[in-house]
């Protein structure tokens, strides 16, 4: 077997940041990210690729980073940091004599002087103190090529699992620990009219961690929003393209035109994005109200190039 190092990228990234203002000690602070990959193809007979790549990364603060529950901003809060490793794969294979590609990708990220925050509907409340460590590791798969002939269509699968340590008080799910992701894009015409086309998309995810309520013990709040689950479903007919260019009329100054119609989220599923916290006035209990994305959407779309 031979092994050729098809790409070889090395290099390091710096910042440096300051923050400074009224009544606030001026504080200065400096990271460096070194990073690489490198790829390898194989001579088999099978086209493939392999990819690995891995670094350091710093995230600098940004103002609401640097605000804690009081507002007061603390201008030494350092930026987060994270050790990457990926490891990844690109398979480029014939199927019923059509080109289809599998991409994968595995991963594990290591992360410390984390800035833990809690999240109440849109609302982002940073502790502005570096006082958690967590991990990350996942795995990504993706086949795409033409199911039918002439359309492009994929299937992707996504794992991922992330939790945080705060204050040594154990491992909890973080806000983005999203689980399980699986997706489907089918895209069809019809054979007697070639120009009537047609897609189904179909989108499930496990539920994301509901959230707290800002600056609460994220410890006591550990729920998790019901799962996610979508279909869309369209159908759209070109009245105009390179193979049927119009040469008379208002229609002759176009290059393409496309007429079709859409129906988001099919069959009106309550999906729920992120928990509104309210408080009892008497109990003084808070109970999470979860915020819906859109029911069922109906569209009409018009595409032009002129």
């Amino acid at each position: 077997m031979v092994v050729v190092i098809s790409g070889l990228n090395a290099g390091v990234r710096a910042h440096n940041w300051t923050v400074s203002g009224q009544d606030i000690q001026s504080t200065t602070q400096t990271v460096f990210s070194p990073r690489g990959q490198v790829s390898l193809k194989p001579n088999w007979d099978r086209d493939m690729l392999f990819r690995l790549s891995g670094g350091v990364y710093h995230q600098p603060p940004f103002y609401r980073e640097l605000r804690d529950s009081t507002g007061t901003v603390r201008p030494g809060v350092k930026a987060q940091k994270s050790i990457h490793i990926v490891l990844g794969n690109d398979y480029s294979f014939n199927l019923w004599d059509r080109p289809f590609t599998l991409n994968s990708e595995v991963y594990y990220k290591k992360l410390t002087d984390v800035n833990p925050y809690t999240l109440d509907n849109v609302r982002i409340r940073y502790r502005a103190s570096n006082n958690a460590v967590a991990y990350a590791y996942g795995l990504d798969l993706r086949l795409a090529g033409e199911f039918v002939p002439g359309t492009e269509s994929w299937i992707s699968l996504g794992y991922l699992k992330t939790e945080e340590n705060i204050d040594d008080k154990g491992y909890i799910f973080r806000p983005t620990d999203q689980r399980l992701k699986i997706g489907m894009l089918f895209q069809d015409y019809v054979k007697v009219v070639p120009n009537l086309k047609g897609y189904l998309n179909l989108q499930y995810n496990t539920g994301l961690p509901g959230g707290s309520p800002s600056y609460a013990d994220p410890y006591n709040f550990q729920e998790r929003l019901p799962d996610y689950k979508r279909v869309d479903l369209g159908v759209s007919y070109v009245l105009i393209d390179a193979t049927r260019p119009k040469e008379e009329g208002v229609f002759k100054y176009f290059k393409e035109l496309t007429l079709g119609a859409e129906i988001f989220n099919i069959f009106d599923v309550q999906n729920s994005i992120s928990n509104t916290f309210v408080r009892d006035v008497y109990t003084k209990v808070q109970y999470s109200i979860p915020n819906y994305l859109s029911p069922r959407v109906f569209n009409v779309r018009l595409t032009a190039k002129f």
